[in-house]
């Protein structure tokens, strides 16, 4: 790994860690900071749609030499040469999101939220702050912070 890699929390207001099995949470701070500008438009989307609020969930940060020899048994996508090696990549879930309100009645289904998260994944590409690629087989975005 190069440079500096800061832990980000497991959790807060705008997502949530999935249970990290093959990696874990740390990114360089560009990354960080991405993810946390992520989840903050994610947010704030959802509230300018008047839509009620929901976590987004992280389901892979930064991987070991020891945890991509794993995955790579099992997993068709995993490379030895995995983006996730260096601490500028992490992926979202496009399939589960968690209601920040578990009162509020009304349900938005994910194809819903993963368009909005998807609008917000395209303006911060366009901004040219990261890359992004739609994993079928994973259920996420992976995003790498330029």
């Amino acid at each position: 790994l190069k440079g500096e890699l800061v832990r980000i929390p497991d959790e807060l207001e705008l997502y949530k860690t999935d249970e990290l099995t093959h990696s874990i949470p740390f990114l360089v701070p560009s990354a960080a900071k991405l993810l946390m500008d992520i989840g903050q438009n994610f947010r704030d989307s959802l509230y300018s749609k008047e839509l009620p609020l929901y976590r987004l969930y992280l389901t892979s940060v930064t991987r070991t030499d020891e945890d991509i020899e794993k995955l790579t048994k099992r997993n068709a996508n995993a490379t030895d040469n995995s983006a996730h090696r260096y601490g500028t990549t992490f992926d979202l879930s496009w399939k589960r999101f968690e209601q920040v309100d578990a009162d509020t009645l009304q349900a938005i289904p994910p194809e819903r939220l993963k368009l909005v998260l998807a609008q917000v994944l395209f303006d911060l590409k366009k901004q040219e702050r990261c890359y992004v690629k739609h994993e079928r087989k994973q259920a996420c975005f992976h995003i790498t912070v330029r």
